[in-house]
């Protein structure tokens, strides 16, 4: 492929890697159940798991025809399919374990995991410790 053709495609299906992904998260957003245009709505319980699998999708499409663009040995166009896949796929993982974590947050602790002892104020003797 010539350089400039394959530049051309380059920029081109990176359009399409910036366009694509926001149209699946908008479609995850829809299969979760978020209603976007219903200002009355609680949102709050929508988890962003599905919004965010969504754009893992897209992530491995790219990687995909990356495959396919390196069978016809369009470089540029390789490298950026490359690059946009990884970091659509990135952007996925990071969102999903956020999006986890929101919704199954850490109980706090019912007991002081240090010794209250041992909270002393300026680091002075006994007297300035809160358990003595």
């Amino acid at each position: 492929m010539h350089p400039a053709a394959d530049i051309a495609l380059a920029i081109g299906l990176i359009v399409i890697d910036v366009i694509a992904p926001l149209i699946a998260f908008a479609f995850g957003l829809d299969a979760a159940g978020y209603q976007m245009f219903d200002p009355a709505a609680d949102n709050s319980s929508v988890s962003l798991t599905r919004p965010f699998a969504y754009v893992a999708v897209v992530g491995g499409i790219v990687l995909v025809s990356a495959l396919l663009l390196f069978m016809a040995r369009a470089i540029f166009s390789v490298g950026a399919q490359v690059l946009a896949g990884l970091v659509l796929v990135l952007v996925a993982v990071i969102g999903m374990n956020d999006a986890d974590r929101n919704t199954h947050p850490q109980p706090a602790p019912t007991s002081p995991s240090i010794n209250p002892g041992a909270l002393c104020r300026s680091g002075g003797d006994n007297s300035e410790c809160g358990g003595s």
